[in-house]
């Protein structure tokens, strides 16, 4: 049993994404274990205002995109303060600009041997530059991946990190909020889609990268061999963006009778358990993917892009069906023949629950990176 820590968890995220989430759930499970949480976060922005919501302790810093000698230097000082006056006992970033901070905040002399850990999210590969050699080989001790993938993108970097204080740990899903029963007939009415319409949905951010469309081109290939497929595509994005996306769709003969546009759903459990068949349609980037998790875990069968740690969550034809990305054909043949068989989207479904109350449940996510922290302690 890890004695209880005070721990201060940092990350600069200015968008609502799928580490920001993934920051404030380690924070939030970490705290009913018994650890002091502090959260060192972007002053102003939607992650410091959802910490607070949950009662979570804050240092609110600047944390700027860019190098500013005023601004840094002030968070500088300000994580140092907080290491010493908090008692903190290990330091876990999430990004580049505070895992930068943070090493040279406890780099400099008059400091506490607090050990630095990394949870890396992304597969981009890492530069292998002097500085970033010296950031993993002197001033990191524990790196955790969400992926595989998320792992071998940092390459040799980590090897001067011990094997025990460098782990895969895959995200989780809170599998009671994220349920089947949540399936809801208002639900899939308000998208537009009657009881025996087959509802096949694109949750994520309205961005390139995403594949929505991809999607749509999908969907122009579904539409004609299944009459009752009725789509939707709900997630953030700028006004200009879903307005081209809604012409794209229009272009291909998909009006809104058949194809939804939703925005930001805060309550997005009912919406994701209401569909038939959910999408990745991911082209890239993809270290984890929290939608799979969500689908997975919602009874949703899912068709997915191969991209990133993507293929380390969903297993192809067991929980999933797996396609190329950037290729709307094959995405749409995997739409269809989950929209064809209603026996293989239960099959899905089913193992793909099963999978989640397995492996992505939240007390595993939290055990594992516990463990993690006893090994760099």
């Amino acid at each position: 049993m890890l004695r209880p820590l005070h721990l201060l968890i940092l990350n600069s995220a200015r968008k609502w994404i799928g580490e920001a989430a993934h920051t404030l759930a380690l924070a939030e499970g970490l705290t009913r274990r018994g650890h002091r949480v502090l959260l060192g976060l972007r002053r102003g922005y939607e992650l410091e205002g959802r910490a607070r919501e949950s009662g979570l302790p804050v240092l609110p810093l600047a944390l700027s995109s860019r190098f500013n000698i005023f601004s840094d230097a002030s968070d500088w000082r300000a994580i140092r303060r907080a290491i010493r006056e908090e008692s903190i006992d290990l330091v876990h970033c999430h990004r580049g600009k505070d895992h930068w901070l943070a090493a040279l905040a406890l780099a400099a002399g008059g400091m506490p041997p607090v050990p630095l850990v990394r949870t890396r999210h992304v597969v981009t590969p890492a530069h292998r530059h002097a500085f970033n050699r010296w950031l993993y080989s002197h001033a990191t001790r524990g790196v955790v991946a969400v992926s595989d993938a998320a792992m071998r993108s940092l390459g040799t970097l980590v090897d001067p990190i011990a094997p025990e204080c460098r782990r895969i740990v895959y995200s989780a899903v809170d599998t009671s909020r994220f349920a089947p029963p949540c399936r809801s007939d208002a639900v899939r009415r308000e998208l537009g889609a009657d009881p025996d319409d087959i509802l096949i949905g694109l949750i994520g951010r309205i961005q390139r990268v995403k594949g929505q469309r991809d999607f749509i081109r999908a969907a122009a290939r579904v539409v004609d061999r299944v009459p009752r497929a009725k789509f939707l595509v709900a997630g953030r994005g700028t006004t200009g963006h879903v307005e081209r996306l809604r012409r794209f769709a229009q272009d291909r003969g998909l009006g809104p009778d058949r194809f939804a546009f939703r925005g930001w759903i805060p309550d997005l459990p009912p919406v994701i358990a209401s569909l038939d068949v959910g999408v990745i349609a991911s082209v890239g980037s993809e270290g984890s993917s929290r939608v799979a998790l969500e689908y997975l875990a919602s009874g949703v069968a899912v068709v997915a892009t191969r991209v990133g740690g993507i293929p380390e969550l969903l297993n192809d034809g067991t929980d999933a069906i797996l396609v190329p990305p950037r290729d709307p054909e094959a995405l749409g043949e995997g739409i269809l023949r989950l929209a064809d068989d209603e026996s293989l989207r239960r099959t899905l479904a089913q193992e793909g629950r099963n999978r989640t109350l397995d492996r992505f449940g939240i007390e595993r996510w939290i055990d594992e990176v516990s463990a993690l922290y006893r090994s760099v302690l």
